[in-house]
Order: C-alpha cells, then structure tokens, then sequence
C-alpha cells in the first residue's frame, strides 16, 4: 500500500489554467445572459402581432385567392376584416385593463396596415364585377372609418381634426381611387388607365398636403392627446406607415388592373416621385416652424433621393417600356428631367421659407440642370449640355460672395462661370485652344480672389496666384508663332512679358517677395533666349562687348544696392509677405 502511495504520489499533477476554467464556466453564464436579453427584447417589444398578421394574411390568400367561387363571395376581405376586429378588440382590453401603450402602437398601426390590405383584396371583385364591387368597396370604407372611430373612442386618444381629416381621405383614397378606375379596366390598351395608375401618387400627395394646416400648429395642438405618445411620434408615424401603405397601394393597382402575368408590370420607382414631393413639402414646412435639426436634414437631402428614385428600376420588359415611351411622348422629359426641375421648385420653396441651406441645395440642383437634358434617363447619359445654369449659380454665388466677404464662396463661384470653358462651350476659333482659355480664366480669377479679400483662403490664393504666373511665362516662352498661326508673330514673342508685368504690378498692389521672385523668373526667362542670341551676333562686330557689359552689369548692382540703402525699393514694393 505504501509503495502503491508513492507511485501515485510520484505520477506528475496537471494544472488546469484559470483562464481555461475561467471560460469554461462563463459560457453556459454568457449563454443564459444572450438568452435573458433576447427575452427581455421579445417581452418588451412583442413582435408577434406583426408575425400573426403575416401568417394570417399569407393563410387567407393562399386559400382562397385562385378559387373564384370564393372571390366573388369575397371571403378574403371578410376575413382580414375579422381579424382587424380581434386587432381592435385586443388594442381596447390591453389599454383598459393594463394601460401597455406600447403593445397597442403596433396593434393599432397593424389595424392601418390591414385597411391597406382589404382595400387590395376588394380589386379582383372591382375588375368587371358590377355592381358588387361597387358595394364591397363601400362597405370596407364604411369598415375602415367605424372601426377606427370605435378605436380612437374606446381607448380615449385624441386624433384632432387637422389630422383626423386627412387620415380619412387617405383611407377613402385606398378604398374608392380602384372603384373609379375600375370600369378602364375592361380595356387594358386605353392610355387612360395607364395614366390613370401613374396618377394615384399625384392624387395621394394632394391628400398628403392636407396636413399642412395640422404641421402649421406644431406640438400644441395635440397637447393632452390621451396617451403617452409625444409629438412627433405621434401621429406622425401613423401617417408615415400611411405613407408606406400609399406607395404599396401604387404598386398594387397596376399589378391589380393592368395584370399581364409574371413580374411584368408598368410600375416604376419614379411613379413614387408626386406623393414623395408632398411629403417633402410638410418636411420644409415642419423645419420653417423650428421643429428641429431632424425635418431640416430631410427637407434638403430627400429631393436628392428622389432623383436616385428617378433614375432606378427601368428595364426593357415591353409593358413598361410601352407607357415610359408614352410618358415621355406626352411630357416631352423623362422622369430624371421632370424630377429634377421640381426639385428646384422645391428648393426654391424651402428658400423662401427661409430655410437653412436651401440656398446651396438649390444651387446644386441648378447645375445640374448644365447635365441633365429632357431626353437623359440616367448617370449614363448626363452630359455637358448647356452653360447658364453653370454662369447663373456662379454669379449668383459670387455676388453672395462679395456682399459677405467670403472668399471661399466667390472662388466656388468663378469656378461655376468657368466651368462652361472646360467642359464644352463653343469658343468659335479658340476652341483648339480651350485648354488655353481656361487656364488664363482661371489664374485671373485666383488673383482676384485673392486682391479683394483677406482670409485665410485668399491667402492661400494669392500664394497660387504666384506660381500660376511664373508657370504661365515659361509655358508662354516654349510657344512659337507656328502654334497661333491667327495671331502676329510679335504678339506671340511678347506675351511672356505679360505675366511679369502682371506680377510686378501684384507685388506693388499687395506687396510680397514671392510675386517679386515671380517677376525675376519670368524675365529672365523671357530674356535669356531672346538676349542671348541678340548678344551672341552683336560680339562678332563689337570686340569689347563684354568688358562693356560686365561693366553694365556691375553698374546695375552697385545702383541696386544704393537703392536699398535709400529705402527706394521697400518705398516702390512694400516687403510684407503676400500671405498678408
């Protein structure tokens, strides 16, 4: 026994690590805690409302939709209709009994989501049924407004008129827009019902601006609404899931009245673009009353969305390439031109409401105006097209510029006056020579940036402006008569001298070493090939023309330095720098 002790006592001991251990018992910890938190996340939030009605809408058309029997009794309707009654009901008792606003929000915006849905399923009963889709119609409308009135009175939310009014037409809209389209439906190739679905977005957005009134008297006006709820959430999130159920309604209503089978359809992004501008317009007017930096941001980047939209999801399927064509025919513009002038429009609008940074976005959406033509559809055929909305936005912006004494501003400016010589203007006989024309424009333009203001980016300017000049003479001095055969060959040789005076005259203006050495560069390389071939033919007739120009030249520098003794240089060009 004693030995068998030793031997075992003798085996080598291996030591776990406390890290390894560590690890091991926290996984089934770390794995309770995930499984605590998502809990936790499906308790509070409760997305099995939103489950249940996809499970049971899926159900209901999946049982029914392809057997007319049952279509023509509309048992797909009835049965959304009773389960947005379960839906209500629910909503009541949990507000009652519990006061669990936050389970009824999404019950009561699911019960605006099926309104949605039993209009969509009245279509197949509008489409050459008579006079019993004109009844089911009415009879969901009649549904949608007693059951939302039960809604709003059983648990005692307030939704004032201002809102209460356009939330109904937006539910009649659903309802009887497909009732008065109906009876086009009999003939799938009138222009008339193609027109008629692209104009269910225009119709939407007019209902949409009804609520202007309503955004007008902000926050207060739903002071003491019943519930928790707090402008803006409420209600502006019942009429953003309004808002999504108009552009699924859009959709819907061609695949319902004009259906060709497959993914064929006529529908396109761009048909979204009249109700999603009105929506754009409630966002400028939120922002002009102060409510916020969210409505602001929105108002100025969403028209830029709308021409993404306008440009997305075309294609070559004959259907929709058939009422494109027409809609071009008839407008003379393609949705990407249409959509961009209105978005001018809008930004025009915003300004005037005095909205901030309505100014650059209109500017921006001006030039683009030089690239996008009536027949462009896309990025692919944005071209150069035309100068003045470049000029305009450039004058407009430089003139700002100058009244605010921005230099940053009145450089973007040039640049957009400029920009119309670089991409393509016509410049008669010099346009061999843009690339010419361009560079003076745009050297004369940073010199007079830079002389008229004194800030940190004209600084920076008037150190190009340097630079530019001295680049300019010695491009100018490699040029012959041979390359402007229109101009004199005496214009060609002098012209180098031209930006040396420019620069002499620079430093005496705004003083600084830097235009001085400019000035010294290009003389002498203007000079030294011109003088040098003069020198070299004059030696050969005058055997002391050396001594006599060292002498010259010695001359020239004890002048110079008496000059400076005198203080007549610093008198003639001030040594302060030019970043002064």
């Amino acid at each position: 026994m004693d030995e068998q002790r030793q031997n075992t006592s003798s085996e080598p001991q291996v030591e776990i690590p406390s890290s390894v251990l560590t690890r091991q018992l926290s996984k089934p910890a770390s794995s309770v805690r995930e499984v605590t938190q998502l809990a936790r996340f499906l308790y509070n939030h409760n997305p099995f409302y939103v489950i249940s009605a996809y499970l049971v809408l899926t159900g209901l058309w999946q049982s029914f939709s392809h057997d007319s029997k049952w279509l023509v009794v509309g048992t797909i309707p009835l049965g959304l209709a009773a389960y947005t009654v379960l839906l209500a009901v629910t909503a009541w008792l949990i507000i009652r009994l519990g006061r669990v606003w936050e389970d009824a929000r999404s019950i009561l915006l699911i019960i605006v989501m099926m309104f949605l849905a039993i209009s969509i399923s009245l279509d197949p009963l509008l489409n050459n049924r008579g006079q019993r889709g004109l009844w089911f119609s009415l009879a969901g409308l009649s549904f949608a407004v007693a059951l939302s009135e039960s809604v709003l009175h059983g648990i005692s939310l307030r939704l004032p008129f201002l809102f209460r009014g356009p939330y109904y037409l937006l539910l009649a809209l659903f309802f009887l827009y497909p009732l008065a389209i109906s009876p086009l439906s009999s003939h799938p190739t009138w222009p008339s019902l193609y027109w008629a679905l692209f104009g269910f977005s225009t119709v939407a957005g007019a209902v949409f601006l009804t609520l202007v009134p309503a955004v007008l008297r902000g926050a207060a006006y739903l002071n003491d609404n019943g519930s928790p709820w707090r402008w803006p959430l409420y209600p502006w999130v019942l009429f953003g899931t309004l808002g999504l159920c108009v552009c699924m309604r859009a959709y819907y209503l061609c695949v319902s009245f004009l259906p060709v089978g497959g993914k064929a359809s006529i529908f396109g992004p761009y048909f979204l673009i009249p109700f999603l501008l009105a929506v754009n317009v409630l966002y400028v007017e939120g922002a002009a009353q102060g409510r916020g930096t969210f409505a602001r941001r929105v108002a100025l980047i969403l028209p830029g969305l709308l021409l993404v939209l306008a440009m997305l999801g075309h294609r070559s399927d004959p259907v929709y390439s058939r009422f494109l064509h027409r809609f071009i025919d008839a407008l003379h513009s393609t949705p990407l031109h249409l959509t961009l002038l209105a978005v001018v429009g809008l930004y025009a609008y915003a300004l005037v409401r005095r909205l901030p940074g309505a100014g650059n976005a209109l500017a921006g959406a001006v030039s683009l105006l030089a690239f996008v033509a009536p027949q462009t559809m896309d990025l692919d055929g944005m071209t150069y097209q035309y100068a003045w909305p470049l000029i305009a936005v450039g004058g407009v912006q430089a003139a700002i510029g100058c009244e605010r004494r921005d230099s940053l501003r009145t450089s973007l400016g040039a640049a957009c006056a400029i920009a119309p010589l670089a991409l393509g203007a016509h410049l008669g006989w010099l346009t061999p020579y843009r690339a010419i024309v361009v560079a003076h424009a745009a050297t004369a333009a940073v010199l007079l940036v830079g002389a008229l203001f004194h800030d940190e980016w004209a600084r920076f300017l008037r150190i190009a402006g340097a630079g530019l000049l001295a680049t300019g003479t010695l491009a100018a001095a490699n040029v012959t008569p041979n390359d402007f055969p229109h101009l004199p060959a005496t214009v060609i040789y002098l012209y180098p001298f031209v930006p040396v005076l420019i620069a002499l005259g620079y430093a005496r203006r705004r003083g600084g070493t830097l235009y001085q050495a400019a000035a010294a560069v290009g003389a002498t390389v203007w000079l030294v090939p011109y003088g040098w071939e003069i020198y070299r033919q004059l030696r050969q007739s005058i055997l002391g023309l050396d001594k006599i120009t060292g002498g010259v030249l010695v001359f020239l520098l004890a002048a110079t330095l008496s000059f400076f003794k005198a203080g007549l240089w610093q008198r003639w060009y001030p040594t302060q720098r030019v970043t002064d």
